[in-house]
């Protein structure tokens, strides 16, 4: 019987993805000021790598042991993306769909935030004034960009699996 290698992925993608959805929604019920806080995200950056990961060594250990680059390659990413993928949709269904003013309030935060930080560079008022009207016309949580963000954080997972493949594929001539 040949293992589908993608039908374990995907369902510990979707594992990933419940995670990420609660997370989300405790952070839209307690306080939605942990959308914009850089811990959390590297928290869960490394929540995310960390499934792909784990997505391969359980896959390598049901093929016997064995993973080539590219099944460790699909492990990876079908986990990372379809847990993403559910965190995004959620996403879009908080802000977009069922309280647009949590994504606009968010968006005055960060502009606060990124005014303060421009500030701290001692970047002149005119430029810290245009990347404000910038941030204002184009909001981080509107569904293009959402869906912008996910396309790129494919991308960058693109990179991980890659690396992660390599790291983590074993051939039938090496020894375990």
């Amino acid at each position: 019987m040949k293992i589908d290698v993608k039908k374990i992925s995907v369902d510990l993608g979707i594992k990933l993805g419940l995670l990420l959805f609660l997370s989300n929604t405790v952070f839209y019920v307690v306080d939605i000021e942990l959308f914009l806080n850089w811990k959390i995200s590297l928290i869960f950056l490394f929540i995310v790598i960390g499934s792909g990961i784990y997505s391969i060594l359980n896959s390598r250990k049901k093929l016997g042991g064995y993973i080539s680059w590219s099944d460790a390659f699909v492990s990876y990413m079908a986990c990372t993306a379809v847990g993403m993928l559910i965190a995004t949709l959620v996403q879009i269904f908080i802000f977009v769909i069922l309280d647009p003013g949590a994504a606009e309030q968010l968006n005055e935060m960060s502009m606060i935030m990124a005014k303060e930080m421009y500030t701290g560079m001692n970047l002149s008022e005119e430029v810290i004034q245009q990347a404000l009207i910038e941030m204002e016309k184009n909001p981080s949580l509107s569904l293009r960009n959402l869906t912008l963000s996910f396309a790129v954080g494919l991308g960058i997972q693109t990179i991980f699996g890659s690396i992660n493949a390599l790291i983590f594929k074993r051939s039938n001539s090496e020894i375990a």
